[in-house]
């Protein structure tokens, strides 16, 4: 199942100047509102978070007053912003909308309510039983406050659903039921962060396909990882005496240039999940790890493409387009790719001719030549790039355009030239010694080349 949502802004929003105090730049309210729905949700997270920590030093505040902002989500799923609600009453700004209970007052109402439930009563049963069952855990507890802190800071002390002592892993198993709010998940998550445990949200049920922000408050937090316990998971730790978890989580995929979640299912255990108490995250599938190397992959191969661009048009000019051009390319991999040293002068010997042969091999035309053939290129490589022709000769075996020489090679000169370059190279002549100094760059440009690059025998 793939799913990728936008979020989407209020069309109404009574709050819309916004200043961002790390930039120092007030934001397009629009544009913030309308990005991928989890990175929506990672902010309105963040925001939450260093407000908590320090309210002295809030990320997004309101220009009209200066007061520090909350990012809330409609029943119908959209954004506004509005003043934090622990300090509205506190404020004068024209912008309002505190009512008769705050936020806060109607958030501990309903999660008090909620932890009296039936389902949570059951959940954190199920919870501890599982854990019981595991052998590596040490004796579960219900509802025990959280030691760690000072006495003096025991207003802050929390008490877990459950909590599991694992070898030297600390950790919290909390249920996640319809109503779990922004500041209980955002409060939880920075108190075990600063007291070095670990913590599971644990859901009764989840399907992708419909998701509710209370959820997505909290699996966009923990690298897209869903974990569901229920009577058929308890029965299985049982069996096997490791806690077992039914786990949602989803794989970053491209359709066509856009990335999608695509989620998947599977059975996990409580040995096998990786734990990060600074981050506050614990997992089965690394998501970010894996979108990270996407993105990159899709910039690369942006990047890749616009160098080719560049030199199939401007390969052999020596222009003042051309120089703009090359600069403008050049940071961009300079950024990208730093261990990639390119000149400063795109034209400079023997750059040029070097990445012009092998480009042309690649293609099996001329790139950065004004000749017809790519027997003509052959000749220039021959007569000019010697330390290039191991290159030059893998990248025309690799995308098969030998061939085409053949049928070029109507005198049979390369023909002879490439037995007086296996000759060479078979003899070691200095003439034919492989430079490799553009080796990294050959790898960027012509991937398929890297393993042999990568191989190349020292002379």
């Amino acid at each position: 199942m793939r799913t990728l949502e936008y979020a989407q802004p209020t069309e109404q929003m009574k709050l819309t100047d916004v200043m961002d105090l790390d930039s120092a730049a007030p934001i397009e309210i629009n544009s913030f509102l309308t990005r991928e729905l989890s990175l929506v949700i990672q902010d309105r997270a963040e925001l939450a978070s260093r407000f908590l920590l320090d309210r002295d030093r809030p990320w997004l505040v309101c220009q009209l007053c200066g007061a520090a902002l909350l990012l809330v989500r409609t029943q119908h799923r959209f954004f506004h912003f509005r003043h934090h609600p622990t300090i509205e009453g506190l404020i004068k700004c024209d912008i309002s909308t505190k009512g008769e209970l705050s936020p806060a007052q109607i958030t501990a109402i309903k999660y008090n309510a909620q932890k009296e439930s039936q389902a949570h009563i059951r959940l954190k049963g199920i919870i501890r039983d599982s854990l019981i069952a595991d052998r590596s855990c040490g004796e579960p507890q219900v509802e025990k406050v959280w030691k760690g802190q000072a006495v003096a800071d025991r207003a802050t002390w929390r008490k877990p659903d459950v909590q599991v002592a694992r070898g030297d892993e600390r950790i919290a198993f909390e249920v996640q039921l319809s109503t779990t709010f922004l500041t209980e998940i955002v409060g939880r998550r920075e108190f075990y962060r600063a007291n070095g445990g670990s913590m599971i949200w644990v859901f009764q049920s989840f399907d992708p396909s419909s998701t509710k922000t209370a959820e997505e408050d909290i699996f966009f937090l923990n690298n897209l990882n869903v974990f569901i316990v229920n009577d058929r998971t308890l029965a299985r730790s049982r069996a096997t005496g490791r806690m077992v978890f039914d786990c949602w989580y989803a794989v970053p995929q491209l359709t066509g240039r856009t990335i999608v979640n695509e989620w998947r299912r599977t059975e996990v255990f409580l040995d096998e999940l990786t734990f990060s108490s600074q981050k506050q995250v614990v997992f089965y599938n690394d998501y970010q790890a894996q979108r990270k190397a996407l993105e990159t992959s899709i910039n690369t191969d942006v990047l890749r493409r616009d160098f080719h661009s560049f030199w199939a048009e401007y390969g052999r000019d020596d222009t003042p387009e051309a120089r703009e051009r090359w600069g403008d390319l050049r940071e961009r991999m300079a950024s990208a790719y730093p261990a990639i040293k390119l000149p400063n002068f795109h034209w400079s010997d023997p750059f040029q001719g070097a990445v012009s042969i092998v480009l042309s091999a690649r293609y099996g035309r001329p790139i950065g030549y004004r000749f017809e053939r790519l027997l003509n290129v052959s000749n220039q490589a021959f007569d000019s790039y010697k330390p290039f022709l191991l290159q030059f000769g893998w990248t025309l075996e690799i995308f098969e355009q030998n061939e085409m020489l053949v049928e070029q090679d109507k005198k049979g000169t390369w023909a002879k030239r490439r037995e007086i370059i296996r000759a060479a190279l078979k003899r070691r002549d200095e003439a034919y010694r492989p430079d490799r100094q553009y080796n990294h760059l050959f790898a960027f440009l012509v991937p398929e080349l890297k393993d042999r690059l990568i191989n190349m025998h020292e002379w």
